[in-house]
Order: structure tokens, then C-alpha cells, then sequence
């Protein structure tokens, strides 16, 4: 429908082509590990066990071949939120449009969730909590989700919170905003500090520390644009260094503040509990399992059916793991040598397009930080978690790459534009002059 209405995106075509090819060749890959196949060695030896127990085997790579066709969804769903974000955001106004409506989105959900942890804590939506009933969890189920996208939350409103500021305080080299930025500057900090303060409430250890790391990352170079013409005239013997490392330092400060005063219970539970919350032993045998199938891998979406094959006493008897607590490691297991391949080449486009943001944009160049800085946080978290696995997150995720890298593979227009004029002006300066003489 997007293609109908749109047409093949303008910009970021080379990306768009790159994920396109990227998601057929893996959901190739994945059909073809639920069907039969003529190599013996790529077939998994359950199949031979069940064969001489039961007479029945399927021949395929895939333990369970049903799971893995439907967990196709899995991988179709964020795969093409991200490619229609690619189409529907081919002008910056749309894109900073996208970008606008999910950091209101962030921002509502996290007032939603401060309201529901203190009125109602034992409430998930319209049904009682069964998990983490200590923690703010806002509409996700594991408060480490919550946390990756509180924290995605809290960069999106703070780019928007600054550029708002920046416009109607005056400083940037446009003229002074209306009322209209004030209102914007006012309501995005609101939206941002209630993401800060709901994450913090998460307890979230991981979540804490990622988003601390993406902050750290982003906000100095945020707060270096606070510049202009009064904050020219402020300090005219200085230049703008004072300025900028004070408003830097004030952002960073604010961060630990904040991780000070919300934070302390989920920095006494990391001390109290350490590193010996299961993860490590999930690790360990995930690992086991992952040198005895490394090549064709397990089939995707059978990690559950899988490690209980490989689990050992010392990680208890009680439960069932559904997650290997690392979104590399269980990808890997299941899908094979094709995922790390996959994995290296999603990294190199994001980072590439980044890269050509930050180089050829000047007015939104700090998309281009922002993009890096949310792909951190989300990479980060992802190796001792599963956030990117939620749907309802991968979605989040895809439109907001989508729109960032739509910004950054896009062209300087007004500057440009401005060049030509400017240039334009000093001709007929010139020849004025000549004239005059």
C-alpha cells in the first residue's frame, strides 16, 4: 500500500534495497529449514533418534518445523515496519513527523505507567500483575523491555525538548521562536523527565546502565548546539566553549541526579543479587548447544524446545527458559552461521548511513548521533536481554531507525539553497559596484 501510494523511496534507496535482499535471503533460509532436504549432514540428529524410536522422521534442519514457519512473523513484522518507514518518510518533514509522534507516544506511556505504579501497582493494563510486581513495567510484561524503551523515550524527547528550546530561547542561528516553541520546549521536557523517572523505577540493572551509556553518548553533543547570537554575546572574550560544557555538564548532571534519587533500589538489588540471576548459566549452555550447531543452526524460534535438551542441573529443574537472556547467542543457535553474517551487515548499513548523516547534514546532524546512540542502547541491552524481540518494541524500533535513516541519507536543501542565494547576492553586489565606479 505504502509502494502504491508513495512510490520506491527517493532517499535511502540503497538502504532500502540492502534490507529488502537482507529479508528475503533469511526468510529463505528459514523455510528452508522446515523442509526436507537431501543432506544428510545438515538434518538434525533428533530426527535419526526419533526414527529409531517411533519410525517417523521429517528430515529437516528445523527441531520444530511448525515453530519456525510461524516465527517468521518475528522477523516480517519489524522487517517490514522498517522498509514502509523507508517509503512514507522520504522528506524530513515526515520524517521529524514520525519522530515526533513516537516520542509523544514514549512520553504518554511512561505518564501512563507513573500513574498506574502509584495508584494501581499490582495492575498490567486491565489485568492483575503475575511478574516483577516491584517493578514499573508501563505496558510491557518484563521491565527490562520497558526500560530499552523508556530510554529510547528519553533520547527521542530530549532531541525535540532541545531543538524547541534552542529555537525559542534563541539559541541557533534562526530567528527567535514563538510561543509555539515554548509550548513544545516546555511540554517535550515534561514527556522526557517522565520517561527518566518511570525508567528508574523499573529497577531495570541492564536498562539503567544502557541507558545511562546512550545518554552519556548523546546528550553532550546535543547540548554543544545550544549556540547563536546570545549565547555569542554572553561571552564575546570566550567564544562559546564556556557556554557549551556548561550546558553539557548541566545535561549530564541532570542524568545523575535522577539516577541518584529513582535509581538507588535497582542499584541495592544489583549489589544485593549480583550476577547470579541464572543469565550466565543460561549462557554457559546455550553455548554447549551452540558448538554442536553453529553451522545450519536449530531452526528459528526453537530455542525453547531446544535447551531443554542441553540444560544442566546446575541451572535448576524448576521452569521453563523460553529466552536465552542474549538476542546474538539465541539467534545464532537457531538460524545458524547466516546470522552473525546477517547481524554484521545491519550493523555496517546503520552505521554507514549514520555516518553519511553526520557528514553531509549540518542543521540535523544530530539525528545522526541520536540514531547511533539508540542503536547502542538497543545492541547493548539485546546481550543480556531480549527487549528486540518483543514485537511491540521491534516495531518502536523499526519506525525510528526508519525516519532517522531517511534524515541522514537525505540532502541539505535549505543550505544548499541559502548557498545559491547567497551567492547570487554577492554577484549582483559586485557588479553594482563596478557600475558605481
Amino acid at each position: 500500500m505504502a509502494l502504491l501510494l508513495f512510490g520506491e523511496p527517493r532517499r535511502a534507496r540503497w538502504v532500502f534495497v540492502s534490507t529488502l535482499l537482507l529479508l528475503i535471503i533469511t526468510s529463505a533460509w528459514i523455510v528452508i529449514q522446515t523442509v526436507r532436504i537431501p543432506w544428510p549432514s545438515l538434518i538434525n540428529p533428533i530426527w535419526k533418534d526419533a526414527d529409531a524410536l517411533a519410525g517417523a522422521s521429517r528430515d529437516t534442519i528445523s527441531v520444530a518445523p511448525a515453530d519456525t514457519l510461524a516465527s517468521l512473523l518475528y522477523i516480517a513484522l519489524p522487517g517490514m515496519t522498517f522498509l514502509t518507514g523507508l517509503i512514507v518518510a522520504d522528506t524530513d518533514r515526515r520524517a521529524r513527523r514520525i519522530l515526533m509522534v513516537l516520542a509523544v507516544g514514549a512520553g504518554l506511556i511512561s505518564v501512563f505507567g507513573l500513574g498506574q505504579f502509584l495508584l494501581f501497582p499490582k495492575m498490567l493494563l486491565t489485568e492483575n500483575k503475575r511478574y516483577y510486581l516491584d517493578s514499573l513495567t508501563a505496558v510491557f510484561v518484563n521491565r527490562n523491555t520497558a526500560a530499552t524503551f523508556l530510554g529510547l523515550g528519553f533520547l527521542l524527547t530530549a532531541t525535540f525538548a532541545s531543538e524547541n528550546g534552542r529555537a525559542y530561547f534563541g539559541f541557533s542561528s534562526a530567528p527567535k521562536g514563538n510561543f509555539n516553541e515554548g509550548l513544545g520546549f516546555w511540554l517535550y521536557t515534561g514527556l522526557g523527565l517522565s520517561c527518566l523517572t518511570a525508567l528508574m523505577l523499573t529497577q531495570s540493572r541492564a536498562g539503567l546502565v544502557v541507558a545511562g551509556l546512550g545518554a552519556v553518548f548523546y546528550l553532550p553533543y546535543l547540548a554543544s548546539q545550544w549556540k547563536g547570537s546570545r549565547s555569542g554575546q554572553l561571552l564575546q572574550s570566550g567564544g562559546l566553549a564556556f557556554p557549551r560544557w556548561l550546558l553539557t555538564g548541566c545535561a549530564i548532571i541532570l542524568v545523575l541526579v535522577f539516577i541518584a534519587i529513582f535509581g538507588g533500589r535497582a542499584i541495592l538489588r544489583a549489589d544485593q543479587r549480583g550476577t547470579q540471576d541464572g543469565r550466565l548459566c543460561i549462557w554457559s549452555d546455550t553455548v554447549h548447544a551452540l558448538s554442536q550447531n553453529w553451522l545450519q543452526g536449530t531452526g528459528f524460534g526453537t530455542f525453547r524446545t531446544v535447551y531443554s535438551v542441553y540444560r544442566t542441573p546446575d541451572c535448576g529443574i524448576g521452569g521453563i527458559v523460553d529466552r536465552a537472556h542474549n538476542s546474538y547467542l539465541e539467534g545464532f543457535l537457531t538460524l545458524g552461521i547466516i546470522f552473525p553474517i546477517a547481524v554484521v551487515l545491519i550493523f555496517f548499513v546503520l552505521l554507514r548511513a549514520f555516518w553519511t548523516g553526520y557528514q553531509a547534514r549540518h542543521r540535523l546532524r544530530h539525528y545522526a548521533i541520536l540514531g547511533c546512540s539508540a542503536t547502542i542502547l538497543t545492541a547493548a541491552h539485546a546481550t543480556v536481554d531480549f527487549s528486540i524481540q518483543i514485537p511491540g518494541f521491534a516495531i518502536f524500533m523499526m519506525a525510528f531507525l526508519a525516519a532517522v535513516v531517511s534524515i541522514c541519507c537525505g540532502r541539505e536543501e535549505r543550505v544548499s539553497e541559502n548557498r545559491k542565494n547567497a551567492s547570487a547576492s554577492l554577484r549582483i553586489g559586485d557588479r553594482r559596484e563596478l557600475l558605481e565606479m
